[in-house]
């Protein structure tokens, strides 16, 4: 952990890349987005996806260890999105860390295959309970897409820092460990609980949920949270989580991809690329399955841990430059 957080501090003091003029060609660009980085990235990303500790901001961390170019001033020649406007390095970089979430929605769509195959044929039929748990899951997606949308931009360019994903670690920590101590530990009420959620816990979920657009603070925990103070139990809250994922990781990273337009296949090469994507497939998969287990029998509280230790270690070393 101490040397995770000093090496964030050593690149932190470190001068900018030199190298890179006003503009970088399609070609280092992709030379740049070497096998290793996919490897590192996408296990990130599969470990912490769904785990309560933010998987944005840990790869924020990672990219800033691995030495990611992430110039915003620097755009890529010849290159424009689907508005025609130019690519900066800084966004191929962090569009990436949303794009890699498609490995992740794999995992969860392995997982509980038959959960969303049950809930896809029973809208096919009409059946009344698919109706309303897939209704519910819109109405959770609903708020931070809202936000999201509006204020995207304001996120990338303000909230992407490594000192906002240490502070946001910090308070994530401190908020589970008064929830735990607040919150009951409930036992399910019904044979299928997941499936009996309401509108009204489920717009808690999606308010709640409205955090997490802070990279550091974890959609997981912001869902999971959520569920418990709407009267979830652990273990429906946790996998209603997972489900209220795969439309809003869906939905992000799908407009990613689409607002790259053309640019997409000319920043990422696609070797390394879908490397990436399948390892955090993998990863995230068996995070997953191990995590709905842990928390229904031990709750959250060992992630509060880590992340103050995580998120305080950086902060001490961020204010020693």
């Amino acid at each position: 952990m101490l040397r995770l957080a000093f090496g964030l501090w050593l690149l932190s003091s470190l001068p900018s890349f030199a190298g890179y003029g006003s503009t970088v060609s399609p070609e280092e660009v992709r030379r740049d987005f070497t096998y290793t980085r996919a490897i590192i990235t996408g296990t990130v990303e599969g470990v912490t996806e769904y785990l309560p500790v933010s998987s944005t901001g840990h790869m924020i961390l990672s990219d800033s260890l691995l030495g990611v170019p992430k110039f915003a001033d620097v755009t890529v020649s010849g290159v424009t999105d689907r508005k025609g406007r130019a690519v900066s390095m800084e966004r191929v970089a962090d569009d990436y860390i949303v794009i890699i979430q498609l490995g992740a929605i794999l995992a969860v769509l392995v997982a509980f295959f038959g959960r969303v195959r049950g809930v896809l044929t029973g809208l096919c039929r009409g059946d009344g309970r698919s109706i309303s748990l897939a209704s519910s899951i819109v109405v959770a997606f609903l708020p931070a897409a809202l936000l999201g949308f509006l204020f995207k931009d304001v996120i990338t360019a303000y909230l992407f820092s490594v000192e906002v994903v240490a502070a946001a670690l910090v308070v994530g920590g401190l908020v589970i460990l008064v929830a735990e101590h607040l919150l009951p530990k409930k036992v399910a009420e019904t044979a299928d609980e997941v499936a009996a959620i309401g509108w009204r816990p489920a717009l808690t979920v999606g308010l709640c949920q409205c955090f997490a657009l802070i990279p550091g603070t974890s959609r997981s925990l912001a869902t999971i949270l959520g569920g418990r103070v709407a009267g979830l139990s652990h273990a429906a809250s946790t996998e209603f989580s997972f489900l209220v994922g795969l439309l809003t990781l869906s939905a992000a990273s799908v407009y990613k991809m689409w607002s790259l337009g053309p640019a997409l296949t000319q920043v990422y090469p696609a070797g390394p690329a879908g490397v990436g994507l399948l390892v955090a497939a993998v990863t995230a998969f068996v995070s997953v399955k191990w995590l709905v287990g842990y928390v229904s029998r031990n709750g959250l509280g060992v992630f509060a841990w880590y992340r103050l230790a995580l998120g305080g270690a950086i902060l001490a070393f961020l204010a020693l430059r």
